[in-house]
């Protein structure tokens, strides 16, 4: 069996090309738990696995989402801040501080790398609720297939007391 290493999870590229994930397994979910009731303790704990699947996919891609927007963020610091130091005021006027930094703030580079951060954390943002959505619903199907467990079964849970365990 071959080795998983984090770095096969995060990827190795610096900026994941995160609008081509592939959500189609999630959407299948999220569908059919939409419209699914728990009909007995067996099927409640299989509801519960495919949400926590979702979570485990949606959890990879968060963290591939994290990387590629830090990454841009710190991309789109250097490229203003060299933007601005290389700026020299036109007709050999004398160039300001302010000039500077409105030629490293209105760059074109800087406006598409601000951009492609602005869909990383709105990618970011669908994708965590999805997430809460996932876990949210693993846990009501927990809270089903416990109220099963108890009354279809008759299990209880053993309790301690104060003289050891009943």
């Amino acid at each position: 069996m071959k080795n998983t290493t984090l770095g096969d999870l995060l990827g190795t590229e610096l900026e994941e090309e995160f609008i081509k994930f592939d959500l189609t397994e999630i959407q299948d979910i999220l569908s059919n738990l939409q419209s699914t009731n728990a009909i007995d303790l067996g099927h409640a704990e299989e509801l519960q696995q495919k949400a926590l699947r979702g979570a485990d996919i949606i959890s990879e891609y968060l963290a591939k989402l994290v990387k590629t927007t830090s990454y841009l963020e710190s991309k789109v610091n250097s490229v203003k801040n060299k933007i601005s130091l290389e700026y020299v005021a036109p007709e050999g006027t004398r160039t300001t501080i302010e000039m500077r930094k409105w030629a490293g703030e209105s760059a074109p580079e800087v406006e598409e790398l601000a951009i492609r951060v602005a869909k990383a954390k709105g990618s970011k943002s669908i994708l965590e609720k999805k997430y809460d959505i996932l876990i949210k619903l693993h846990h009501h199907y927990k809270d089903i297939a416990t109220g099963l467990r108890k009354t279809v079964l008759g299990y209880n849970q053993v309790k301690s007391s104060d003289n050891g365990w009943e």
